[in-house]
């Protein structure tokens, strides 16, 4: 970091004694306004056409093949979203504490001292807090394309949203940050022919269910960047809710709600319901009986008095009329979802026969066991195990 810093510093005293002379800019009144000692130069205001709030700038280098520039971000400002077509770009926090995010990622606390390099043509955005400015600097590598592509304002919301706890275990513990990513993009991705897409739905299902709400909110982003609908990831929530309890479902909703505000999707979305009070039983019957034939009847029918059909009509009531028929998802996709629910409950008797109602709904043996493989990094080893034995059991019991 001090190296990389110390380059920093070598090119400033290189560049500034050809950059823009004159101040425009009442830099020591800034100084004492904020706090904060800016030793280098700032010649402009930032055009608002691309920040919001007020930005300060000081271009200490423009040549045919990388810009370095300065800047002042007042508390609460930030650019736009943007992106530098085939180039990277180099950010170093000299003072005070920034904001930093690209698409589809946590949003990062940086300190003074920090530095990061955005890679080509990924869109971000970067800022101050909103409690104190900051002074940062940027090298960008020219092309012979645009300097940057301006895309749309950070909104507020994204700009207030939480630091993730990912993101602050990257800062904090880099080594445990790096396996974890390692276990979830390289290791289980090796093993089926899962989507990306399926792969994500499946983890938030599996984080639902944990309960493990700031790495929910981080692969809600990833699953909306992989192609998964807002209502199909809503509607992967929901049906959690008969086998985890709707406690877990609302306070899941909670946080991806916030990342669909991120955004700019407008909620409540778009109901989904097929089924009223009345024709609910009749509706998750037939679903129930396709993949099911017999229900659970039998297996509550030592209950007392009516109690077992009455919990056996609860079931075909509120997990097949009420869920199993909402639009949004395919049978298909339900019975997998629903299969690594039971996968992070370690629920052994549903495992068994689930498995068999997953490949009745048209899923194959393959994607099964992708599918709870790509729960390992969520539940560990040994819960993702005793899954897969289930299956060799059920599998070597259909020879």
């Amino acid at each position: 970091m001090k190296t990389l810093r110390i380059i920093f510093l070598l090119i400033l005293t290189m560049t500034c004694s050809t950059s823009i002379h004159a101040q425009s800019i009442d830099v020591p009144a800034l100084q004492q306004q904020y706090g904060l000692p800016i030793i280098y130069p700032l010649t402009a205001q930032a055009s608002t056409d691309y920040n919001t709030g007020l930005v300060y700038v000081g271009l200490l280098k423009n040549s045919s093949t990388s810009m370095v520039a300065n800047f002042l971000f007042t508390p609460g400002s930030r650019n736009f979203w943007h992106l530098h077509p085939d180039a990277e770009q180099a950010l170093l926090i000299l003072e005070g504490e920034a904001y930093y995010q690209e698409e589809g990622q946590p949003k990062r606390l940086l300190k003074k001292g920090d530095y990061l390099v955005t890679p080509p043509n990924t869109k971000h955005w970067n800022g101050a807090t909103e409690n104190g400015a900051c002074v940062c600097m940027t090298v960008t590598e020219l092309t012979d394309k645009e300097h940057a592509t301006q895309l749309r304002a950070v909104t507020d919301a994204e700009f207030s949203a939480g630091i993730s706890a990912l993101s602050q275990a990257e800062q904090t513990d880099p080594e445990l940050y790096a396996l974890m990513r390692r276990a979830y993009r390289e290791d289980v991705r090796s093993i089926g022919q899962l989507d990306l897409k399926t792969r994500e739905m499946v983890s938030c299902v599996a984080l639902t269910v944990l309960g493990t709400t700031p790495q929910l909110a981080n692969h809600a982003r990833h699953a909306l960047e992989a192609g998964v609908t807002p209502i199909e990831l809503r509607e992967a929530i929901y049906l959690v809710a008969p086998f985890a309890g709707y406690p877990k479902v609302l306070n899941a909703m909670e946080v991806v709600n916030r990342v669909f505000r991120e955004r700019g999707i407008e909620l409540p979305l778009p109901d989904q319901g097929t089924t009223t009070a009345e024709t609910r039983h009749q509706a998750g019957h037939d679903i129930q009986w396709k993949l099911y034939e017999g229900g659970i009847a039998r297996a509550m029918s030592g209950l007392p008095g009516e109690m077992g059909q009455q919990m056996a009509d609860l079931l075909t009531d509120v997990c097949f009329g009420d869920i199993y028929t909402r639009s949004g998802l395919s049978l298909q996709m339900h019975e997998l979802l629903t299969y690594v629910v039971l996968t992070v409950l370690q629920a052994p008797s549903q495992l068994h026969s689930h498995f068999l109602g997953c490949l009745k709904a048209g899923n194959t043996p393959e994607t099964v066991v992708a599918a709870v493989i790509n729960c390992m990094p969520h539940i560990g080893f040994p819960a993702t195990i005793n899954t897969l034995r289930i299956i060799v059991e059920v599998l070597e019991s259909n020879k």
